[in-house]
């Protein structure tokens, strides 16, 4: 489960990433977490995992070293911090699975 769960954030939540690819990394979490639900850390990681994968869907820019095929220019209309809760990013990933790839 923890390979699992290191492979999707490597392959699609690494330094070079695309709308595409972290849709599909936050229906991957979402299959890793309630295949896992009994084992509290392990959830712990899938929340930050989300919260992680969201907030890089939501900044459509590339900046610093991480790299958004879809996005590949720094818009610096978006260079400040962004705040994300864990519902906010839950929200987010319910979207993502009810509507499909």
């Amino acid at each position: 489960m923890l390979a699992d769960l290191r492979n999707t954030m490597t392959n699609n939540v690494g330094v070079v990433r695309s709308a595409s690819g972290l849709k599909q990394a936050l229906r991957d979490i979402a299959k890793l977490e309630t295949a896992n639900r009994a084992c509290q850390s392990f959830v712990n990681m899938t929340a930050t995992a989300t919260l992680i994968a969201t907030a890089a869907l939501l900044r459509e820019e590339s900046r610093g070293g991480h790299f958004r095929k879809d996005f590949p220019k720094t818009d610096n209309t978006q260079a400040h911090r962004s705040r994300l809760t864990l519902d906010q990013a839950m929200t987010v990933r319910a979207k993502i699975i009810e509507n499909g790839p």
